[in-house]
């Protein structure tokens, strides 16, 4: 019973007694950082008040989804090529930009509401049956491979309104200052 308790105590003292190696330590490596996309509060996201991609992505990363592009792609009842998005792991997203909000209101007219596709058709020329379609100004967005959670946040994502024109900001310089109060 001695034995046991001895055994850990001495293992102890003999390793507190010795210097412990010095261990160099990596220098420390630096790289150089990686170029973000343009954000809507980059001069090079045009604030138009129309939809781009570095609009939709920056809205639908605030939404807290990741989002990135996969590919493009044409069906035929739109002129417009449209850009396909992997949103989450899972949910896919077809974008359409137009040039105005009457240009999509066109193109869209003779289709079925909530699934882009010509009426009486289910599928049209989509990879899979379209989930929903989302028509706000300029965009025409297409949900595929999605739950509702997902739909949900990003339909609250793009109908919160295209982002808005840039105004100037006003002369922050100039003191404004209130009358003073009186008393009754």
């Amino acid at each position: 019973m001695n034995r046991c308790r001895v055994v850990p105590v001495l293992a102890l003292a003999l390793g507190a007694c010795g210097d412990a190696p010095k261990t160099e330590q990596a220098p420390v490596a630096y790289t150089t950082p990686v170029p973000r996309p343009p954000t809507p509060s980059d001069s090079l996201c045009p604030r138009d008040g129309t939809w781009k991609a570095c609009h939709l992505e920056d809205r639908i990363n605030k939404a807290g989804m990741g989002i990135r592009v996969l590919d493009t792609i044409s069906v035929p009842y739109f002129d417009a090529t449209g850009t396909r998005y992997k949103i989450g792991k899972t949910a896919k997203l077809v974008a359409f930009y137009f040039a105005d909000s009457a240009a999509g209101a066109a193109a869209t007219g003779t289709l079925d509401k909530l699934r882009l596709t010509p009426p009486g058709d289910s599928i049209g020329m989509w990879p899979s049956a379209p989930f929903e379609a989302i028509r706000t100004a300029n965009l025409i967005a297409v949900l595929f491979e999605v739950n509702a959670t997902q739909a949900e946040r990003v339909r609250l994502a793009l109908t919160a309104g295209a982002p808005q024109p840039y105004t100037a900001q006003p002369d922050t310089q100039t003191v404004h200052k209130l009358p003073t109060a009186t008393a009754h």
